[in-house]
């Protein structure tokens, strides 16, 4: 019986890592009330594939947010 010379092909990176980011949560006053709230700006978002209008998902955990593209 012959050898098999099919040589497995190797996987696809598809998720390119990027340096990661820092930002700080700070306080928004409206009615008397403070909420925290949090921006995130910088080319690094559209360089991550989250260009203007795009629509996103934030999975909320303890201590984690995971956004991803909806």
């Amino acid at each position: 019986m012959a050898k098999n010379n099919i040589t497995p092909k190797k996987p696809k990176l598809t998720n390119q890592a990027f340096p990661e980011r820092s930002a700080t949560v700070a306080k928004y006053l409206e009615k008397k009330t403070h909420y925290p709230w949090m921006r995130l700006r910088g080319l690094w978002l559209e360089k991550a594939g989250f260009t203007p209008h795009t629509k996103v998902r934030i999975r909320v955990m303890t201590d984690c947010l995971v956004i991803t593209k909806e």
